[in-house]
C-alpha cells in the first residue's frame, strides 16, 4: 500500500481551503536592563534546562545567588553530580527563538570557573568516566540525583553517593562562590572534582586551600577548604583539579569556597547544618490570585460550549504561562496545571459557575513541563530530564520538595526533544512520548514511547518510529494511543492505537537494524486542513457529557480544534475517522481530562510552533448544554457500503437525496521527504483526489444509521465523505468524516 501526507513549502502550508503562513514576527521588546518576556519573569530559585557554551551541560539546574545589585549564579549538572559552570554579574541568557524554546539558555555575567562534562564524585581509586557517552547519567554505583528541597529563597541539593546521602547548598558572598556538603552517614574517602585548569600547575597548596588558572577565562581563583582536617588534599588529574575528600563522619558540614585571586574572601564562619534547610520555609509568591471565568465564549446555542477558564495573565512574578498539561485533585474543583515556561499552578474554583478561579503559584523552574498528572493527591509533572514529583510538606500551596522521580531519559539539546504528555494505567505505570532529533537517532530514547515503573525505578521503551509525538491518551481498559505529526517519514498528521514492540513510521528512529521498509498502521491519517499538528486523545468517562459515554476524542494543536473518533476494528487491523465538533479554542489544544465532579471536558493548550490559535495559552471547559446532539457516533466499513450511525433520528427524504452527499479519496506517500503530496488511488504518482460515485443511501427504522452504498470500497490512507443533511426535526445537519480504510470486510 502507498503511504501519504501534506506538503510545506517557502514557510507556508497550505490545504484546501486553509493557509497556514509563518508570519515575520517584530523584534522581541525588552527592558531597560535588555532583558525579554522570558528573562524578565521571576523563574524562582532556580531554572532546570540544557546549558550553552564552554560549561554545556544537558539536564542542569541554575541555581540564582546572590542579591539584586550583586546577582551570580551556578549550574549543577544532574546528570553527572558536578558544578559545572558559576558566574557573577547575573543569572542567564534565555534562548528567543520560537519564543524561548529553541536554542539555549547560556550564562548572562563573567564565568569565574567550570567543569568539563564528566562525575563530579569518584571513589579515590577510580576517576574515568564510567558512561559509555555523555547522554547519560552517571550509573547508580557513582552516583544518583535525588531532588532539592526549597527553603523560601534558599536551595539544599540531595543526592546519593553509592549509598551516602549528600546534601549540599551554593552560596554567594562577596564575590565568593561556596559549597556546603554534609553526608548523612559515615563517608568513605572520595574525590570531589574541582575545576578545569588552564596551566597545569597549582600554588600554595595546602589541605585547606590552592590556587590555580579556570580553563574558562584565564581567570586566577583561589580555592579554601573549612572543615576536612588535614589529610584532605589537591591532585591534578590532566587537566582537571580534584579534591581528596578523606572519610568523613556523619552529619558534619564542610565547606568549598572559590574566589578570585586578586580579592580577599569574606570570613565565612562555621558551615551550618543543612539539615535545618530541609524544613519548609517561608511562602515566597504570596497568596492566591482570583479571577472569574467566561461561560460559553464559542459554540452559540448548540448541544456543546466553550467556557474560558480565566489564567492570571498579568500575575506579579510576571509567569509566562503557556500550559502543557493539567490533572485534578480528589476534590474536582481544584487542579493542578503546568506551563511550558517552567511553572505549575494550583487552579481551585472549578465549580459550574468559574466566579472565583482561585490561582496558586506551586513550582518554578521546571525544564519545560509538557506533561502532568496527579496520583493520590500527588503532582507529577514531566519535564524534558526528569518526571518531578512535587511535596508540599506543611501544606501552604507551595512545593517545597522537587523530588526526581525518574530522570533515566537520554536526551541531546537538540530543540525538538520535547518530552510529551503523562499518563497512568490502571497497574499505576506511567507513559510518555519522546520526541526524536528530526534526524538519525542518537540516544535511545529519541521518538519513542516510554513507561516508568510505579515506584519510578526503571524506565523502558515501549514502541519506536515517532517523530514529533505532542499527543497520549491512555483508555479505561489501558488502550494507549498517541498522535505524531508531519514531516521526514510522515507523510500527514496521524493517531496510532500503540502495541509494544510496534515501529509507528518514522525511520530514523527505529531503533532497528536493519532499517525497517514498512510501519505499522495508523489508526487513522488527517489532512492538513484538518489537523496540521496534532495534539492528545481523551476518553469520554462520563454520562454527563452527552451521548459519546466510552468514546474516543482527538484534539488539534494546529487547527485548535476538537474531533470524535470512531474506530473499529476489522481483521484484526483497528480502523477509524473522525467528525469535528463546530467549537473554536482560544488556542492550540493538546491535552483533555474529564472532571469526575462535573463530568465535563477540560483541555488546556499553547502556541509556541505553528497553530492558528490565537492566544500563546488557554484553559477550557466543554460542556454539554442538555439539547439534542446530532453527530456521526459510529462509522464501519462493508464489503459495498459505510454505515454510519448518528446520535439522533435523520430526515429521511435529506439521507436519500444523493445531492447532499459527496465522496473523494486519495492517499499519501511514505518517504525520507518532508510531508506528501495527495495522490490519486488511480494514478499514484498523480497528485489529486479520486470522487467516488454514491449509488445509494439508506436510513434504518430508528432514523439513525445511513447505509452509503459506494460505486466501490476500497483501502485507502484517506477518504472523505461531505454531507449536509437535515434532522428529523428539520435543523440542518452538515459536516465532514474524515476516515482511513485499511481494510475492507470480505476482500
Amino acid at each position: 500500500m502507498p503511504r501519504l501526507l501534506s506538503l510545506a513549502l517557502a514557510g507556508v502550508v497550505v490545504a484546501g481551503s486553509i493557509a497556514f503562513a509563518q508570519k515575520a514576527k517584530p523584534p522581541i521588546p525588552t527592558d531597560a536592563a535588555g532583558r525579554w518576556k522570558w528573562e524578565q519573569m521571576d523563574q524562582g530559585p532556580f531554572f532546570s534546562s540544557n546549558l550553552k557554551g564552554a560549561s554545556a551541560a544537558l539536564k542542569t539546574i541554575t541555581l540564582r545567588l546572590g542579591s539584586e545589585t550583586s546577582p551570580a549564579a551556578v549550574n549543577f549538572d544532574t546528570m553527572t553530580l558536578r558544578w559545572n559552570a558559576a558566574w557573577s554579574g547575573g543569572f542567564l541568557h534565555l534562548p528567543r527563538g520560537r519564543d524561548g524554546l529553541e536554542g539555549l539558555p547560556e550564562p548572562w555575567g563573567d564565568v569565574l570557573f567550570r567543569n568539563d562534562n564528566g562525575p563530579g564524585w569518584a571513589t579515590a581509586a577510580d576517576l574515568k568516566d564510567p558512561r559509555p557517552t555523555r547522554f547519560e547519567r552517571v550509573p547508580d554505583s557513582w552516583g544518583h540525583w535525588r531532588g532539592l528541597y526549597r527553603h523560601g529563597e534558599r536551595v539544599v541539593l540531595r543526592y546519593d553517593l553509592a549509598g551516602v546521602e549528600v546534601l549540599e547548598q551554593p552560596g554567594f558572598n562577596a564575590g565568593t562562590f561556596t559549597r556546603t556538603i554534609q553526608f548523612n552517614q559515615k563517608s568513605q574517602a572520595r574525590m570531589l572534582r574541582i575545576g578545569r585548569v588552564a596551566e597545569r600547575n597549582l600554588t600554595d597548596t595546602s589541605p585547606t586551600g590552592t590556587t590555580f588558572v579556570a580553563g574558562t577565562n584565564g581567570v586566577a581563583v583561589r580555592v579554601q577548604v573549612e572543615g576536612l582536617g588535614k589529610e584532605a588534599s589537591f591532585e591534578l588529574r590532566d587537566s582537571d583539579l580534584w579534591l581528596r575528600v578523606p572519610a568523613h563522619p556523619a552529619n558534619r558540614p564542610f565547606r568549598i569556597a572559590y574566589s578570585p585571586a586578586s580579592s580577599t574572601p569574606p570570613g565565612l564562619g562555621k558551615p551550618a547544618d543543612l539539615r535545618a534547610d530541609l524544613k519548609p520555609g517561608p511562602k515566597i509568591w504570596g497568596e492566591a490570585l482570583v479571577t472569574q471565568g467566561k461561560l460559553a465564549t464559542s459554540g452559540g446555542d448548540g448541544p456543546y460550549v466553550v467556557d474560558a477558564i480565566t489564567w492570571p495573565e498579568d500575575n506579579p512574578q510576571k509567569s509566562w504561562l503557556r500550559f502543557g498539561g493539567f490533572d485534578f485533585f480528589k476534590d474536582a474543583t481544584k487542579a493542578a496545571i503546568c506551563s511550558v515556561s517552567g511553572d505549575v499552578w494550583l487552579v481551585s474554583g472549578l465549580d459550574a459557575g468559574l466566579e472565583k478561579v482561585r490561582w496558586q503559584r506551586y513550582a518554578s523552574g521546571l525544564f519545560q513541563p509538557l506533561g502532568l498528572r496527579i496520583v493520590k493527591d500527588q503532582v507529577y509533572v514531566l519535564g524534558r530530564d526528569q518526571i518531578t514529583r512535587l511535596h508540599d510538606s506543611n501544606g501552604d500551596g507551595e512545593a517545597d520538595f522537587y523530588e526526581n522521580f525518574n530522570n533515566d531519559t537520554t536526551i541531546t539539546d537538540n530543540y525538538h526533544e520535547f518530552c510529551l504528555g503523562l499518563e497512568t494505567d490502571r497497574a499505576g505505570n506511567f507513559y510518555f512520548n519522546k520526541g526524536g532529533n528530526l534526524g538519525e537517532a542518537t540516544v535511545p530514547h529519541h521518538g519513542t514511547l516510554l513507561k516508568v515503573t510505579p515506584d519510578g525505578r526503571k524506565l523502558s521503551v515501549v514502541a519506536t518510529g515517532l517523530r514529533a509525538p505532542n499527543g497520549i491518551g491512555m483508555g479505561p481498559a489501558d488502550q494507549i494511543t498517541t498522535s505524531d505529526n508531519e514531516g521526514n517519514w510522515v507523510p500527514a498528521s496521524r493517531v496510532n492505537w500503540m502495541k509494544p514492540g510496534g515501529f509507528y513510521g518514522h525511520v530514523f528512529t527505529a531503533h532497528r537494524t536493519p532499517k525497517p521498509t514498512d510501519y505499522d498502521l495508523p489508526l487513522f491519517w488527517l489532512p492538513k486542513n484538518a489537523d496540521n499538528s496534532s495534539g492528545g486523545q481523551a476518553w469520554v468517562t462520563s454520562k454527563r457529557w452527552g451521548p459519546f459515554e466510552g468514546d474516543l476524542l482527538h484534539t488539534s494543536y494546529g487547527t485548535c480544534s476538537l474531533f470524535k473518533v470512531m474506530h473499529e476494528e476489522v481483521d484484526g487491523v483497528r480502523q477509524a475517522g473522525v467528525v469535528k465538533f463546530p467549537l473554536r479554542f482560544e488556542s492550540g489544544i493538546m491535552r483533555s481530562r474529564f472532571s469526575p465532579l462535573d463530568g465535563q471536558l477540560y483541555s488546556c493548550g499553547l502556541v509556541v510552533w505553528q497553530s492558528n490559535g490565537a492566544r500563546q495559552g488557554a484553559f477550557h471547559r466543554v460542556r454539554y448544554t442538555g439539547k439534542p446532539v446530532v453527530m456521526p457516533r459510529d462509522l464501519h466499513v462493508h464489503k459495498s457500503d459505510i454505515e454510519i450511525t448518528f446520535t439522533d433520528a435523520l430526515d429521511p427524504a435529506s439521507v436519500r437525496d444523493l445531492q447532499n452527499w459527496s465522496v473523494e479519496r486519495w492517499n499519501y506517500q511514505w518517504t525520507e521527504k518532508y510531508g506528501s503530496p495527495e495522490f490519486k488511488l488511480s494514478d499514484p504518482q498523480a497528485k489529486g483526489h479520486d470522487p467516488v460515485d454514491v449509488t445509494a443511501a439508506s436510513l434504518s427504522a430508528d432514523g439513525r444509521t445511513i447505509r452509503l452504498t459506494l460505486a466501490s470500497v476500497v483501502p485507502a490512507m484517506q477518504q472523505r465523505i461531505r454531507y449536509a443533511l437535515k434532522s428529523a426535526s428539520g435543523q440542518p445537519v452538515e459536516s465532514e468524516i474524515l476516515h482511513t480504510i485499511h481494510r475492507v470486510p470480505g476482500r
